[in-house]
């Protein structure tokens, strides 16, 4: 890796963490009841918008670009982590709501970064 690279990884992922965060709080604070609280629709969000944006950038960027937007960007702006953490979190107390999770989350960000892919091929050609 070089240090262009390592920078333009770096700057996207000072862009993407906040923007996750920011997000995800914007959601779920609009939920306006605890059973609709019980998914995790922010997370849901921010993991569907950056698996599109992902899709976008792989299409549209090449070199530290690519890096800066997909990698960087996008990577701190889609969480595992979070995803992971919600569900040991739920399982527990609610089985119900970590199965939809579980089942909605990598359907929807696989289905989102294929539309991310098309939309770009298609504007680009």
């Amino acid at each position: 890796m070089t240090w262009t690279v390592a920078v333009a990884i770096a700057v996207g992922g000072a862009v993407g963490a906040p923007l996750r965060h920011l997000i995800d709080t914007r959601v779920t604070g609009s939920l306006s009841t605890e059973r609709a609280r019980r998914f995790p629709w922010g997370l849901l969000a921010v993991n569907v918008t950056g698996s599109l944006l992902i899709g976008v950038a792989y299409v549209i960027a090449e070199g530290p670009w690519r890096e800066l937007l997909a990698t960087g960007a996008c990577g701190a702006l889609t969480t595992y982590s979070s995803y992971a953490l919600f569900l040991q979190r739920t399982w527990r107390t609610d089985r119900a709501a970590a199965w939809w999770a579980l089942t909605v989350m990598p359907v929807t960000c696989i289905a989102a970064a294929g539309i991310g892919i098309s939309a770009a091929r298609v504007v680009l050609a």
